[in-house]
């Protein structure tokens, strides 16, 4: 089977310190990544689905962003709903409703869970979990890792009815005893980074991403989509 890009999203157009300005991309710079991506034949599903497509032998690039801003519902779906895209949302559950606490030098706010619930609702859009704190999960004590992340299970059940299959690492760090307690807490797949495409028969709870950043006009993405640039390094882990 062949790769599977993966494209990670943060904010589009919110406010981000400094440091992590590649992590706001402008609605006008998604719209050129959709366009671009879509005029070279991709579809463009959230992870479950674009899973599934590949799986099908279809050419297809999954959408996922990290952390749930407020800006997904104001200014990212606008986008993908004019383009026909889906999207994976990953979202800490503990976090809903407050800010970026992990950010030490920026508060952001962060969707509450009715406007998770609201997006869900909208047309191929999944919702993941980010776990239940936004902590790296490699460094925590067995008995809290279960625990982190079965609560972040059970919350997005509750709030969703069904049961989130996605999950995503917080700053992408994972370890054996994190694949392994994600998996028992019933998701069936997870993304690191990894900051390359991912690979054919990759673990699919490793899975690889590459940062759709701020400056990345469309045909750059492109590139680094299709192979034929160098993979990315040293970028930004939130």
């Amino acid at each position: 089977m062949s790769e599977l890009p993966i494209l990670m999203y943060h904010s589009i157009g919110g406010p981000m310190p400094e440091r992590l300005a590649e992590l706001s991309v402008a609605p006008a710079r998604l719209r050129e990544h959709l366009d671009t991506l879509l005029g070279a034949g991709y579809r463009l599903l959230g992870l479950d689905a674009a899973r599934a497509a590949h799986a099908r032998g279809e050419a297809v690039v999954a959408l996922t962003f990290d952390d749930g801003y407020p800006d997904f519902l104001e200014a990212a779906l606008p986008v993908l709903e004019e383009v026909g895209a889906g999207a994976t949302l990953y979202v800490p559950t503990r976090h809903l409703g407050g800010t970026t606490t992990w950010l030490p030098d920026a508060r952001l706010p962060l969707m509450d869970e009715d406007a998770v619930v609201a997006a869900s609702r909208r047309p191929g859009i999944e919702i993941g979990s980010h776990a239940a704190r936004h902590v790296p999960l490699d460094v925590l004590r067995r008995r809290d890792l279960q625990e982190e992340v079965a609560e972040s299970a059970a919350v997005l059940l509750d709030l969703l009815g069904a049961p989130a299959t996605g999950f995503c690492y917080p700053h992408g760090y994972h370890s054996a005893p994190v694949r392994r307690a994600v998996r028992a807490a019933g998701f069936t797949h997870a993304c690191a980074i990894g900051h390359r495409v991912s690979p054919a028969g990759e673990d699919a709870y490793a899975l690889s991403r590459l940062l759709a950043a701020a400056a990345d006009d469309g045909a750059t993405l492109l590139a680094r989509v299709e192979g034929r640039t160098v993979p990315q390094i040293g970028r930004a882990h939130v």
